[in-house]
């Protein structure tokens, strides 16, 4: 506000919204003291603020950056590869059993889940669930095509099983 705006606010006591000049107000912000009109405040948990003070921010959790992503990618090409050839290995010596084979994509799963939430520090996130379902996917992918079993309607079942348990643990 200029100085004849602060003149005239100070002569009349009506106060001008500080993003809005022509708009008059009785509000104002309650951290900085800026005056605001209705279309630019904010309501927050601890009264109405504004534009400036009343931001989202996101919480450190669900806040990844760049590198933890690079890490999760990294982490997560490592983890299905090395899932996929444990899959394979227990679906060679334990494939008689039945569903046994098709139990051990929950585990990888869990795994890769755990592997990928401790290498981004437990962050979550959308990005991280996609990451984490690819690498089951990956792992899967390695698996089956060391021991190509026959895919059914059970085995499916099961890897999307082993999918949501890497998934929930960084959504």
């Amino acid at each position: 506000m200029d100085k004849s705006g602060q003149r005239e606010q100070e002569r009349t006591g009506t106060a001008y919204c500080h993003w809005h000049p022509g708009a008059e107000t009785g509000l104002y912000c309650s951290q900085c003291g800026k005056h605001i009109c209705t279309q630019c405040m904010v309501q927050a948990a601890v009264g109405i603020r504004c534009r400036e003070c009343g931001k989202a921010v996101p919480l450190p959790t669900f806040d990844v950056s760049p590198s933890y992503y690079a890490r999760a990618v990294s982490v997560a090409a490592a983890g299905g590869i090395a899932g996929g050839l444990l899959w394979a290995l227990i679906n060679s010596i334990f494939g008689g059993i039945p569903f046994f084979p098709s139990l051990t994509a929950i585990g990888v799963g869990y795994g890769l889940g755990e592997l990928i939430s401790l290498a981004v520090n437990r962050k979550r996130g959308k990005g991280l669930a996609w990451i984490a379902a690819g690498s089951v996917a990956l792992a899967f992918i390695i698996s089956w095509s060391i021991s190509p079993v026959g895919v059914t309607v059970f085995s499916l079942l099961f890897l999307g099983i082993g999918v949501y348990s890497a998934v929930v643990r960084v959504r």
